[in-house]
């Protein structure tokens, strides 16, 4: 079939190649320059930022590291000290526990904290599909306690989605602690899945931080390149419009009058020239949920309505170079998260060049600072002098750190990462329900994960789903 994807993020191209790899007539479509979205690698003043995602877990099924095996791109592992990481709670830094020795000399939590730690394999286990959805904050409590919730699991939140635990969805945002707590908790689950692999005769999957040599837009770039002429960059998409969906229709239904499987539909692509569209057997909309309801507002304002509503966290990062011999605290890990309630105003901070040794010029340091989110999302807004100064306050205040940094620089985004409220998984089937009919197919980071490999492993079931349609015989023509 001949299928547009909207979009060149990196679930967006994914989607692509999946689709090229299974026969289709693809072609991306993307107003930017170039491709990844908001991934992106660019070295200032020596010193390599990434503008996203830096790295990704090699253990994930269908992930990043299988897609840079079958690029060809060259992987390396993030260095040993990476396995280090702080919480910053009650004015101080704590080691996150590595073991049960570790957690029992922890000043992280109190005696009480860790007794409720240590009670959840006896409390009972809650199935999403029979319950309903809650979010991690309740989840938390509910299975650790309040304690353990605040010192260590919401900074987890922060720490993936930039998000508030109290309003971010389990199933939706964690559907692996879901799957676990369905199985009895989180101990029981975990014994469970193990006996379950050993029965199948399957290993353990060892699980390491990892990148491509270069940055991660080796990777973009890797799979641009596979897909070549497939990529029109610089093409602003104007309205996608679904044939049988005109006049305000596909509110409600399930999108009726598209006339059941789509037989002898199309959708209608329209760019700069208002006057003409190219038209597809299917589209895939591979946008920020705000741009894909402008899109589609013209034919299917309930379902416009539904993806306008997809929220994104703001995310300004501040990336700060050092001499190494100007910086006296130690830099041997991955990083620290910031506990809600603490004075620093930053969510947390990677310790850059101690987890990719050549982030940094030779005898210099690299730290990346995220500030924003839904937690602070002010933060975001601050001009770069009033950027860096915080960034500055807040290293002395954690680290102790106070030389002055030999570079600065930051990178802002807006609509920085999607947030997924209680109910997320349940909204996105509804609006999916609406979507398909009218040969729509809803790809990227707001549904249905947010992380490098979330994106990557989706893809599949984005060719999943264009493939269930039926060709339509006039797919050649124009609009």
């Amino acid at each position: 079939m001949k299928v547009a994807v909207v979009g060149a993020g990196i679930g967006g191209l994914t989607a692509a190649l999946r689709l090229q790899q299974d026969g289709h007539e693809v072609t991306v479509l993307d107003a930017g320059a170039r491709p990844g979205g908001v991934i992106g690698t660019s070295t200032a003043s020596g010193f390599r930022r990434e503008h996203a995602a830096n790295g990704f877990l090699t253990g994930a099924d269908d992930g990043a590291a299988a897609l840079c095996a079958e690029l060809g791109v060259d992987v390396v592992e993030a260095a040993p000290a990476a396995k280090s990481r702080w919480i910053y709670l009650r004015g101080k830094l704590h080691a996150l526990p590595s073991g049960p020795g570790s957690f029992a000399r922890s000043g992280l939590l109190s005696w009480r904290g860790k007794l409720g730690v240590l009670g959840e394999p006896f409390r009972r286990g809650r199935d999403v599909a029979v319950a309903g959805d809650e979010s991690l904050w309740d989840f938390a409590v509910r299975r650790l306690g309040t304690e353990a919730a605040h010192a260590l699991v919401a900074p987890m939140a922060t720490g993936v989605f930039a998000a508030d635990a109290r309003t971010l969805s389990l199933a939706a945002g964690f559907p692996k602690l879901a799957a676990l707590d369905a199985r009895g908790g989180l101990v029981r689950g975990m014994v469970a899945e193990a006996r379950a692999r050993k029965r199948r005769g399957e290993p353990r999957v060892k699980s390491v931080l990892a990148a491509p040599a270069g940055g991660m837009s080796a990777l973009v770039d890797a799979v641009a390149a596979r897909l070549g002429e497939r990529v029109r960059r610089g093409v602003t998409v104007r309205e996608v419009r679904p044939e049988g969906f005109g006049g305000g229709g596909g509110g409600g239904g399930g999108g009726a009058s598209s006339g059941g499987n789509g037989r002898g539909h199309g959708v209608i692509v329209v760019g700069d020239d208002p006057s003409r569209g190219e038209r597809y057997d299917a589209v895939v909309l591979a946008v920020p949920g705000a741009a894909a309801a402008t899109l589609v507002a013209g034919a299917m304002p309930a379902l416009a309505r539904g993806l306008d509503e997809v929220h994104y966290a703001p995310v300004a990062l501040a990336f700060l170079g050092f001499r190494k011999r100007d910086v006296r605290a130690d830099l041997g890990g991955f990083g620290f998260l910031v506990a809600a309630g603490e004075a620093p105003r930053v969510l947390g901070c990677v310790f850059e060049s101690t987890v990719w040794p050549d982030r940094a010029p030779a005898d210099h340091v690299l730290v990346r600072m995220i500030y924003g989110g839904a937690r602070d999302p002010g933060a975001a807004e601050l001009d770069d002098p009033a950027l860096f100064a915080q960034a500055g306050a807040d290293l002395a205040q954690v680290l102790g750190v106070r030389a002055e940094p030999v570079h600065t620089s930051s990178v802002r985004w807006a609509h920085g990462i999607a947030q997924y409220p209680v109910g997320h998984a349940d909204r996105v089937a509804a609006w999916e329900r609406v979507a398909h009919p009218a040969r729509l197919v809803l790809a990227g980071s707001a549904y249905h994960g947010v992380a490098v490999n979330d994106c990557i492993a989706d893809a599949r079931r984005v060719a999943r789903v264009v493939g269930s349609f039926m060709p339509f015989t006039l797919s050649e023509g124009r609009a």
